[in-house]
């Protein structure tokens, strides 16, 4: 009989220390993880549209005639860039628009272009242009001027504006939060550009400069 007590009141004193031990028992609760916002990587590809305005300077067919001529039109420029300092480039110009109504010569020319860069801040950016293009003019109602239809060395000269933003897109989810990277030569977005090219650079052929400006996007 007092073994059955004795075992009982073990059975409730060990009950009790389980109940408090059970009592003060914490279960780890995982936290949500946050989605982290991702960083949006530029590629390395921009396309541009412009205006170009081309002077034609060269001799007629007859002797001692000197003649000029200026035109206008449209340039389209696509490019690759490999880091802030390289790149190559792809552009088109034609002109189309004469300054007068004397029967000129408008141009037509298509190039590939190494582009040497070098960055001027977060902004701003110097680049060169070092390649080989075909040019042709296309003569008006003026017979006695030559035509041109040649290939061979080209070069040029510009700076891009980049008009991008930096901050963060709550629309498309990514974070522009760093400064110039160099890579598609500014960040995702629009700029702006201006340049000077040499169409041809050749002793027997007239000169063709041509400036262009105009907008790009950087994908």
């Amino acid at each position: 009989m007092k073994k059955g007590v004795i075992l009982s009141l073990w059975s409730i004193v060990l009950l009790s220390i389980v109940s408090y031990g059970s009592s003060k028992m914490v279960i780890p609760v995982e936290a949500p993880v946050e989605p982290v916002p991702a960083m949006q990587i530029p590629k390395p590809v921009y396309v541009g549209l412009g205006l170009s305005w081309g002077k034609y300077r060269g001799e007629c067919h007859t002797p001692n005639c000197g003649y000029e001529d200026v035109t206008y039109g449209a340039m389209l420029r696509v490019g690759y860039e490999w880091n802030q300092y390289m790149g190559i480039e792809a552009r088109a110009i034609a002109t189309f628009l004469e300054e007068d109504d004397q029967g000129g010569q408008s141009l037509r020319y298509v190039g590939v272009f190494a582009k040497p860069m070098y960055p001027l801040g977060d902004q701003f950016n110097i680049y060169g242009l070092l390649g080989y293009g075909w040019t042709k003019t296309i003569t008006g109602g003026n017979k006695k001027l030559p035509t041109i239809d040649e290939s061979g060395f080209s070069a040029g000269a510009g700076l891009e504006y980049d008009l991008s933003s930096k901050m963060f897109d709550k629309n498309e989810d990514m974070l522009y939060d760093r400064g110039y990277d160099g890579y598609a030569d500014q960040e995702k977005g629009w700029g702006l550009f201006l340049d000077y090219q040499r169409l041809l650079i050749k002793s027997d052929v007239p000169d063709m400069d041509v400036v262009s400006g105009g907008i790009t996007y950087d994908f």
